[in-house]
């Protein structure tokens, strides 16, 4: 009966969310080059798709709330700390709208230090039609945290736009104060030229095409398996602002 409850006050919550932003233009990803060959990576660029093909009205992701839990704010103390005064930032273009190829893409965020142990990642189909919702644990330390779909839901299907949310659960059970963001997803058909070289390689092509999701993944993928290569920093910094995505350069 409580997770019955839980469950739909997590469905009331995530429809709230749509308050961030219209339904998407369908967009449509760019022509695909010939497959790359190998070579040295030293820039991943998002190449965004045709003006005319972007959201129209979606509103930019932003943060209900302060984006923390109650009992994280900032004392008086710890006022210049930087990672107390970061909320929840998802990663995203400008545009709040992002294209992919996976099924079940994983969405990226900037998660601060935290008290909470577990966030929500709600998926809605396009006119508000419930997809999936995942719990998922967290560590509750700050930096990017990659969040997927579980294997049993459904896939995204292709020409569709999904609203992706993400709430940050800060007590025993979701309530209508915790912090959450939203954005967009559309999932578009794999191309029989992708890269499927290295992960800074398909971060490249990816980000060629503008699908945002797959390149950015790539990219996180690369950054973690060597996170002292200065190179990889340069590059990482450089995509996010391609994506004008300055404001978390310096987070990660």
């Amino acid at each position: 009966m409580i997770m019955l409850k839980n469950q739909r006050l997590l469905n009331l919550i995530t429809v709230g969310l749509l308050l961030f932003g219209t339904a998407p233009i369908l967009a449509q990803p760019a022509s695909n080059p010939s497959t790359r060959t190998q070579r040295t990576i030293t820039r991943v660029l998002f190449q965004p798709p045709p003006e005319d093909q972007r959201p129209e009205q979606t509103r930019g992701a932003g943060s209900r709330h302060d984006g923390q839990c109650p009992r994280d704010a900032t004392p008086t103390s710890l006022a210049n700390s930087p990672s107390n005064q970061i909320s929840i930032i998802p990663l995203v273009p400008s545009s709040n709208f992002g294209l992919t190829m996976a099924e079940r893409p994983k969405f990226s965020i900037y998660l601060p230090e935290t008290s909470a142990k577990q966030v929500v990642l709600s998926i809605r189909e396009e006119g508000r039609k419930h997809h999936s919702q995942t719990f998922i644990t967290v560590t509750g330390k700050s930096g990017i945290v990659s969040l997927q779909p579980s294997p049993d839901s459904p896939p995204l299907e292709v020409g569709k736009a999904y609203q992706w949310a993400v709430v940050l659960i800060c007590g025993e059970r979701p309530s209508p104060n915790d912090p959450a963001i939203a954005s967009w997803v559309r999932r578009v058909p794999l191309s029989a030229t992708r890269n499927q070289g290295s992960a800074l390689e398909q971060a490249a092509w990816y980000g060629e095409q503008g699908i945002w999701y797959d390149a950015l993944n790539s990219l996180v993928q690369a950054r973690r398996s060597q996170p002292n290569n200065q190179d990889l920093t340069d590059i990482w910094a450089e995509f996010l602002e391609s994506g004008e995505m300055t404001a978390i350069v310096d987070l990660y």
